[in-house]
Parts: structure tokens; sequence; C-alpha cells
């Protein structure tokens, strides 16, 4: 309390009228005690849960960061792109056609999502004899950016029907892991947060990083919140399980996993 008289002083200079004095402080007994019986009332009636809450964070600084603090130092960037293909389950010439910007992610997907009110195709690649699966209204971007030369179109697909389609994993960290994810994970959600205006209309989902995919795979009660795949200690670098790269700084691993 040092210094509580100048701080009265310069707030009235400020021109803020405050009632100093029927004031309250954090650090008094009654605020903290009264604080402390709130949250006890509120947890007997079973309204308090454990979860968890995608936030900004600096690994140089190895904490949090609050949404104003992440965009005041707004810069931008280059990030690497590239086009990863997720075979289905029971249809192994066909495949799932996503894109992303953040190949470090990669590792720790869980699920893809699609937009259960667009229009995907089924379209058969002729010079190379593979096929995809993507949004219909990314057709001729897709076909430009992946290099698709010459095409067949197959089938058309509502999004809805392609969700819960299983996929064969990129990598088998996880799926390996336990018997919990072989079941619950790697399959196609529905995600309205999808869009037509970049990518394939096929989003790989890293809910241990992404706020939309964590939420959507809570939401679709896919995997529970303590199955979230998030392995990356506080300096940025991967854990063991991710062997090639553990002890890696994740822009370090782009490469790499590309």
């Amino acid at each position: 309390m040092k210094y509580s008289s100048e701080w009265e002083r310069i707030v009235g200079r400020f021109g803020r009228w405050i009632d100093f004095k029927n004031d309250y402080k954090t650090m008094d007994k009654d605020y903290m005690e009264s604080v402390w019986y709130c949250f006890k009332s509120i947890y007997e009636k079973d309204l308090v849960y454990r979860g968890a809450k995608i936030m900004p964070f600096s690994t140089a600084c190895n904490t949090v960061l609050s949404n104003f603090e992440a965009g005041s130092n707004y810069k931008d960037t280059k990030d690497p792109s590239i086009f990863i293909t997720l075979p289905l389950v029971g249809e192994e010439d066909t495949s799932l056609l996503a894109w992303t910007t953040t190949p470090w992610t990669l590792p720790s997907n869980l699920a893809c999502a699609v937009n259960p009110e667009f229009t995907y195709l089924k379209i058969k690649d002729t010079d190379k004899d593979k096929t995809f699966i993507f949004a219909e209204a990314r057709l001729k971007d897709v076909c430009k950016q992946a290099a698709i030369k010459n095409h067949k179109v197959l089938e058309k697909i509502k999004g809805k029907d392609l969700v819960g389609k299983q996929y064969v994993p990129l990598f088998n960290y996880f799926y390996d892991k336990e018997d919990y994810y072989k079941q619950n994970a790697f399959k196609v959600m529905a995600g309205t947060f999808v869009t037509k205006d970049s990518g394939t209309g096929v989003v790989h989902c890293a809910p241990g990083f992404g706020e939309d995919d964590y939420a959507t795979v809570i939401a679709s009660g896919m995997l529970s919140p303590d199955k979230i795949a998030m392995p990356m200690d506080d300096d940025g670098k991967f854990l063991p399980i991710v062997k090639e790269w553990a002890g890696v700084h994740f822009k370090d691993a782009d490469e790499g996993i590309m």
C-alpha cells in the first residue's frame, strides 16, 4: 500500500471518479474469502468442470498470451503449404485431398473436417491413376495447384455423407499408442467452419493446436478432452512420441515433415 495515495492522486488528475473510501482490493482477505466462497458454492452445485482452451502461446517466453498480446505484434510471414492425401479405409484407392499451411501440426492430426452442406467431387486423375475427393467449388483451383492436368468426375457426394468415414493416419504416433485412438480418431467430422475460399474443402484437424479443430472434435464427441494430442513442450520442441523430430523446434521440422 506504499503508493496508494499516489494512485488516488493520479486517478483524480485523469478525471476518473472513484469512491476510494469504500473500495475493495483483490489482496483483501474479505475479497479473497468471498471469491473462495462463491467458487465453493458453484462447485457444490456441480457447475464447475475441467476443460481446455486453445490459446496463443509464446515458445520464447514459455507462457500463454492474451489475444491482445498476440495481435499487438502481428506480422505477415511466409509459411509453406502442402497438399496431403488421406486414403479412406475400405477404399484405399480413394483419398480425401486436404491442404494446410502448418505442416508441423500433421504429426498431431486426429481428424479431418468437411462442410456438411458442400457438394464434393470424387475425381480420377487419369495421368497418375489416382482418385481424390474434395469440394466441387475448389475444382479449378485445386487442379491447377495440385498439378492435376487431366481428370474425370466419377461421383458427386454431399459433405454430410462423408461424415464418419475413417481414413488411414498420416503418421502412426498416436494410432499405435493405444486402442482408444484406433477406435475413435482418424475420422471425418462435420465442420461448418470449412469454407470454399481456399484449400480443398477438406480440413486437416490437429485439435491440440487449432481452436476450431478442438471445438469441433469435442462437440462431435469423437474424442474426450484428455485424449487431445499435443506432443510439444513449452519451448515448442517435439516430445519423444514424435520420434523423428523429438527435441526439434516445430518450425525447424516443417521441411522434414513435408
